[in-house]
């Protein structure tokens, strides 16, 4: 008798039934435990590893049922059985029960995933008048989400402002809810208008969730559908259009942020969040000039911006005397605009109305983060108190934990009193915030630069660069960088394109290029003169004339220069660090001198950025 071949022998022996069976009773076992595991907190990951450990036993699975046989009396290697006595065939028909059923089992949990479980949340569709339940859903352990920009969809383009201003009330909302991280405005707002894959999006704002929508307002009445979705595939997890009249907007704004809570099973923190939280409710007119003056202030980006903002906000209060959140963004609107105004009167009188309105806004709302941010950015910015501005800071990052603008100016001041390492702690939690947002990164890889990580500094301004190309600080400080690692070659490359005299000047000097540096030098002072003082005397002290710099060093200080902020750690002054006249002209502005940190925290104010088209809002 011939010998049986390899495969008919694999079919006696029942190997092939074994290895169904096995794949089957793994499907099984997946299907069931992925819908299990979330009910108990358990992550996806662990689901992955027993797959994978299934699949590493497999192999091993089919040698033993090649080498080993069920009897009737036990379990017996194969070579030990009388081939007369094997129950191989009978074995095999009980193998083939087995194997139907466990793949009815996995279809049918397969089928209950698909198509009862997710369909759970449409089932709470928007378009119904019942309201939304999005606490029967699953559970979920998502705990981060982006609200992307809610789109206008009235016709009118005029209108964004009022359909971004939503998005950034619910950006706020859901900030006060425990244990959430929610994405900051400017990473959000990078995927306004749509299109992008949400996948994509939940990547680069590292998210589980995003909250998208539409905004559609005819005459007294709007109509918001709120879109709860997992960014990982794109499924929606809750969704509600709400029908209302404008005077409801707050109600809808709470109900959307409640929503979202119940659907990721975190708690929203009542006395904080949503229209419930409003120590005063506005009319809904105040508080679409409101609205018209945070967008201004926001996209603050051409001259006389800042003062169409002023009169947006004047107008608010005009309407409604009491409301805190006007006078906290009044305040703001009016330092800006001070600082556009060319004339010194002016602006002062200008920074004054920002003071006392930011004053009045701590008055009337003394748990408004807002307006201590704006106060503290004053006392900071316009007043150089350094202290006063800590203790305001600190209150609005406690009040407002997800408003990464604070974050930013608390790592300002912070570097400017000399202590990086908290300065560096704090922007880092600002690009956590806002990961999207240019001037978390670039005002990061100002410390680096400062705490000699030039390698570390250049490749933070690479990445201002990629998330926006056109943040020319970003590219100018590339230039500095170089200087500093002693290519300036490459530094006059450089500000050439960028057409930055201040730094041609200074390249040039590095070169040996003495008219060269001369011109870039006499051209900064023609034109900048009378706004840039302490810009020219970096120039100076970086070609080491001491006396010149500190001159212009002190006309900033008449000029009320906000890069001022910049003097314990910018590398450009540091050959006027041995210099006694350093420490008292530090003296002067309340800063410690370098390497002489103060006691008390003096914290958060802001250096504006020398560009308003990077300025913070």
């Amino acid at each position: 008798m011939s010998k049986p071949s390899f495969l008919a022998e694999l079919k006696r022996r029942n190997v092939l039934r074994a290895g169904a069976l096995y794949i089957g009773a793994v499907w099984a076992l997946a299907q069931g435990l992925a819908q299990l595991f979330p009910v108990f907190g358990v992550p996806d990951w662990v689901v992955r590893w027993i797959v994978v450990a299934a699949t590493i036993g497999f192999p091993f699975f089919l040698a033993f049922a090649w080498f080993y046989e069920f009897t009737p009396t036990g379990l017996k290697r194969e070579s030990e059985i009388d081939p007369a006595d094997s129950i191989t065939q009978h074995t095999g028909k009980k193998l083939d029960r087995w194997i139907i059923a466990m793949l009815a089992l996995a279809v049918v949990l397969l089928l209950t995933n698909q198509f009862v479980l997710h369909r759970d949340a449409n089932t709470i569709a928007a378009t119904s008048a019942t309201p939304a339940t999005p606490g029967t859903l699953a559970p979920s352990l998502l705990k981060s989400i982006a609200v992307l920009p809610l789109l206008n969809e009235s016709g009118d383009p005029h209108e964004d402002y009022f359909s971004d201003g939503l998005s950034e009330e619910l950006i706020a909302s859901l900030a006060q809810i425990d244990g959430l991280k929610v994405i900051g405005r400017s990473s959000s707002f990078r995927f306004k208008g749509g299109g992008a894959d949400s996948k994509m999006i939940g990547e680069k704002l590292g998210v589980d969730t995003l909250l998208e929508g539409t905004v559609r307002r005819q005459g007294e009445r709007v109509r918001i559908v709120a879109e709860l979705i997992n960014a990982a595939d794109g499924r929606e997890l809750w969704s509600q259009t709400y029908d209302r009249e404008l005077k409801d907007i707050f109600a809808v704004q709470a109900g959307i942020a409640q929503a979202v809570a119940d659907s990721l099973k975190v708690t929203l923190m009542s006395s904080h969040a949503g229209a419930n939280s409003r120590h005063h409710v506005p009319s809904f007119e105040t508080y679409d000039h409101f609205l018209l003056g945070r967008q201004l202030l926001t996209h603050n980006t051409a001259s006389g911006t800042a003062t169409t903002a002023v009169e947006a906000f004047r107008q608010a209060v005009a309407l409604d005397p009491d409301y805190a959140e006007a006078y906290s963004g009044l305040a703001m609107a009016e330092s800006f605009a001070a600082e556009e105004n060319p004339d010194p009167t002016l602006a002062v009188l200008g920074r004054r109305r920002a003071m006392a309105a930011a004053e009045r806004a701590v008055a009337l709302d003394p748990e408004l983060g807002d307006a201590y941010g704006a106060r503290g950015y004053l006392r900071g910015n316009d007043d150089w108190n350094w202290q006063g501005a800590e203790v305001d800071l600190l209150k609005a990052v406690s009040l407002d934990p997800g408003d990464g603008r604070n974050q930013l100016r608390y790592g300002y001041l912070l570097a400017a009193l000399d202590r990086l390492p908290e300065a560096s702690d704090a922007l880092e939690k600002c690009t956590n915030h806002d990961p999207l947002f240019p001037p978390c990164w670039y005002w990061l890889g100002r410390i680096r630069t400062a705490q000699a990580d030039y390698e570390g500094a250049r490749q933070t301004m690479k990445r201002v660069l990629a998330i926006d190309p056109e943040f020319r600080l970003a590219s100018s400080y590339l230039g500095i960088l170089s200087l500093l690692q002693g290519d300036p070659a490459a530094a006059r490359q450089m500000f050439a394109r960028l057409d930055r005299p201040a730094g041609l000047a200074m390249a040039e000097h590095d070169l040996g290029h003495a008219a060269q540096s001369k011109s870039a030098l006499d051209r900064l002072i023609a034109t900048h003169a009378m706004d840039s003082a302490y810009l020219i005397a970096t120039v100076y002290a970086w070609s080491g004339d001491h006396d010149v710099a500190f001159a212009w060093l002190e006309r900033a200080i008449k000029q009320h220069d906000s890069e001022l902020v910049g003097l314990t750690y910018d590398p450009l002054l540091r050959g006027l660090y041995a210099d006694p006249r350093f420490a008292a002209f530090c003296r002067k502005v309340g800063l410690p001198a370098p390497g002489k940190k103060p006691t008390s925290a003096a914290t958060t104010a802001s250096a504006a950025p020398v560009s308003t088209s990077e300025r913070m809002p």
